[in-house]
């Protein structure tokens, strides 16, 4: 039961970093003066499908921890950092939602999206990196 966390969260970030890329399209086309395609539905949905994962596995998380070690926290920074997330994780989806359904254009929303969920990203590889410690620890 434990493992479940680790690989759930795998895998959104692998699904986050799809997501991303099809970002990194939008801001070609929007910053760099590039003609691309944006794949807009699948940056949506790939999108929607990384930010509710990492939120609801962050929250498992805890609730994996509490259940096996008795304790929420034992593993330190990851725990707090996982926790920083979710909010974020609300920010990149209440933002997106709020571009995909009122398509105009702008320039604050998009901002405010790329950069949160660009944080989202890091800070899912740096939990990544300190997960993979916490397996060694406790899990090994």
């Amino acid at each position: 039961m434990v493992w479940i966390h680790p690989v759930l969260q795998f895998v959104a970030t692998l699904i986050g970093l799809y997501a991303m890329y099809f970002g990194w399209i939008r801001f070609q086309a929007s910053h760099m003066g590039r003609k691309v395609v944006f794949p807009w539905k699948p940056h949506v949905k790939w999108g929607t499908v990384a930010l509710g994962v990492w939120a609801a596995g962050s929250l498992l998380g805890l609730a994996v921890a509490r259940l096996a070690w008795s304790s929420v926290f034992i593993t330190g920074a990851h725990a707090w950092v996982g926790l920083l997330m979710v909010p974020l994780c609300a920010v990149g989806y209440f933002t997106g939602q709020r571009m995909d359904v009122v398509k105009k254009r702008r320039k604050l929303l998009p901002l405010v999206h790329g950069v949160n969920n660009l944080l989202l990203v890091v800070l899912a590889l740096w939990q990544l990196w300190t997960g993979i410690m916490v397996v060694r620890v406790y899990l090994l």
